[in-house]
């Protein structure tokens, strides 16, 4: 099987999911973690920053997971033939 024959392991459908759950969960874990900030001090604007700073780290994470997980799972449900289990 050519390389131009198979399917894209990346689709338009799966990006605009993993974007919209990514994003939800930014703002989610943004609320979560505003409660843990230890600035309050400092005033609002600062303990809103440091959760939106937090949360933005977390939420690349999970962009990379569901990334590689829909690669991954794209792969494994394509259909294999004979000469890629003998390592032609």
């Amino acid at each position: 099987m050519d390389n131009n024959m198979k399917p894209k392991l990346v689709t338009k459908w799966g990006v605009i999911i993993d974007l919209t759950l990514t994003v939800t969960f930014y703002f989610w874990m943004a609320t979560i973690l505003k409660k843990h900030v230890p600035w309050v001090e400092a005033g609002e604007t600062t303990v809103w920053a440091g959760a939106l700073l937090a949360s933005a780290c977390l939420s690349g994470v999970l962009w990379m997971a569901l990334s590689l997980f829909r690669v991954t799972l794209a792969d494994q449900m394509l259909p294999k033939d004979i000469s890629d289990k003998q390592g032609r």
